[in-house]
Order: structure tokens, then sequence, then C-alpha cells
């Protein structure tokens, strides 16, 4: 068996530059509407980032469990 981290990997790469392009955004606090455009896409842009890292967590624990699986198969039942 070869751990296959693949889809974690690509996750992680697609959070990191996500997390680069936003780092260091300027926040506009005028009442604009280009202020609330612009904040409206951070805001979204934010949540989306913490979808990929809860992404990238479920990625790897479900290569972690098929290891566990293939460590400690499941015992047949003595009922």
């Amino acid at each position: 068996m070869k751990i296959d981290l693949t889809q974690a990997r690509a996750t992680v790469k697609e959070l990191a530059a996500e997390l680069e392009a936003l780092d260091g955004t300027e926040v506009l606090e005028r009442p604009s509407r280009e202020a609330r455009r612009q904040n409206s896409h951070t805001s979204r842009t934010l949540l989306r980032l913490a979808h990929l890292g809860d992404r990238v967590s479920v990625e790897i624990m479900s290569v972690y469990h098929d290891f566990k699986l293939r460590d400690h198969p499941p015992q047949g039942s003595d009922h």
C-alpha cells in the first residue's frame, strides 16, 4: 500500500495560492457601493478559504482511515 495524498496536496496548493492572493488586501471602510462590493467579495473569499482548510482536513483523515483499516482490519463478530 502506498499513501496517496495527491488530493490533499492539490487542495493545499489551491489554499496557499488563494491565501497569498488575499493577504494584504486593503479593506475599504467608506460607505460606498464599491466598498460593499469589495468587502462582500473578501467575505466570500475568506469563507472559501475556511472551506478549503476543512476540505484538506477531511481528505487527510480519509487517507488516515484507509491506512488504519489496512493496518488493523475489522475482526469478525462472535455472535
